[in-house]
């Protein structure tokens, strides 16, 4: 029990600093020379949250998001891979009262090239470079989100890895730099811990082979700040760039058998956060807040 409780006093300090599940941060773990295609998708959605801006106040937003991914892998060596992806992501922005843009539906195209290695030794190291385009458009100059990554862990101990590297994007008129750093332990054979910013920050308990129960942070929106075009802009805001962020807390159970098929489900509680509105030249930016509200998520994965 000793191990449990800096690690539970840890995560609770910092959980609300990062998420998980980034349809751009991909941990990669499924690249194996014994099934080289892997598809994973999720679906999260936000229950109504109030507006606080008092302008809109008593309005409530509506938010959703999906992703939905295949990769293939292509091995170099016994050491070496390329992951080929290529997915999509769904976004729902349902608020009645947006002043600024009345589109809801987003969908974005998604494809990314990555090399993992396991040269060095006590070391895999990914090298990752992607976009994002939004396919009501298809327009690369406007909308296209340009992303990079570099990932590596070192296994320290047998149950201890560290993780460092950094996320950046740039597109839309706004680019951003995000460091990776933090660890991943198994202080027992059923207990994971992972708190690796800005990517998972989760308590997971394997009570069976098949079973696996989890306490996490995720966020909602994408990566921190991460942009996109504003479909219906209203006068000046046409061709709009919005951003959207909040922070959740989960509780879910998942069903995987072996490393071939997964199934989750999970809710909690999403604690607010904020949609940032400017115009097309990024300009006379708005913040609009929410309130929180209930939220809930289902998962899946297939290996083969």
């Amino acid at each position: 029990m000793k191990y449990y409780i800096p690690a539970i006093s840890l995560f609770s300090s910092v959980s609300l600093l990062w998420g998980t599940d980034y349809s751009f941060l991909n941990e990669e773990t499924f690249v194996t020379q014994k099934s080289l295609w892997h598809f994973e998708s999720d679906y999260s959605k936000v229950g109504g949250a109030k507006i606080t801006n008092s302008n809109v106040s008593g309005s409530k937003l509506h938010y959703s998001e999906g992703n939905a991914s295949m990769y293939f892998s292509h091995f170099l060596n016994n050491e070496n891979a390329l992951a080929w992806q290529v997915g999509a992501n769904y976004v729902d922005i349902d608020w009645d009262q947006n002043p600024r843009f009345t589109g809801n539906n987003y969908l974005y195209g998604i494809t990314s090239l990555s090399w993992i290695s396991n040269s060095i030794e006590k070391w895999r190291w990914i090298i990752n470079g992607g976009l994002s385009l939004d396919t009501n458009t298809w327009n690369f100059g406007k909308s296209a989100v340009y992303y990079t990554t570099l990932w590596g862990r070192y296994q320290q101990r047998s149950n201890l890895g560290l993780h460092m590297g950094f996320f950046a994007y740039y597109g839309a008129l706004n680019g951003y730099v995000l460091p990776i750093l933090g660890l991943d332990w198994w202080p027992s054979c059923k207990w994971e811990i992972k708190a690796v910013f800005p990517i998972d920050a989760s308590i997971n308990y394997h009570f069976t082979k098949h079973f696996t129960t989890s306490i996490l942070t995720t966020s909602m929106g994408g990566p921190y700040r991460f942009p996109r075009r504003a479909h219906d802009g209203i006068d000046s805001f046409e061709d709009g760039i919005f951003k959207i962020y909040s922070t959740t807390v989960e509780w879910n159970l998942k069903f995987a058998e072996k490393d071939c098929f997964s199934l989750g489900a999970g809710g909690g509680w999403d604690f607010g956060g904020w949609m940032q509105i400017s115009d097309s030249h990024n300009h006379h930016k708005k913040y609009y807040n929410f309130n929180g509200a209930p939220y809930g998520r289902i998962f899946g994965t297939l290996t083969f």
